[in-house]
């Protein structure tokens, strides 16, 4: 059995989901953004969804900016929820 994964995604859509996100923050004055990725596996395509949220965040200086793998994440949303701010994901 050969299982593939594919997923397409472009540098101007990851661009916009991250603007949203740090928009979003901004304008409910939130002090956090998460990117939530899989780039450890899927290092292209998550690979450039980080890349776009790096340089988002630093158009919002004040807005702290982190990343955290997806497998990690679910784990501390269960354990420590109250960590998270704004999370932004590219997952569908």
């Amino acid at each position: 059995m050969m299982t593939l994964c594919f997923q397409v995604i472009t540098k101007f859509c990851s661009e916009r989901i991250a603007k949203y996100a740090f928009e979003y923050a901004y304008l409910n004055n939130r002090k956090q953004v998460t990117a939530v990725h899989k780039a450890n596996i899927m290092k292209l395509a998550d690979g450039l969804f980080l890349e776009s949220c790096r340089e988002v965040a630093t158009k919002y200086p004040s807005i702290k900016y982190s990343e955290i793998i997806v497998d990690n994440c679910c784990m501390q949303l269960v354990s420590k929820p109250e960590q998270f701010d704004v999370m932004v994901s590219v997952f569908y």
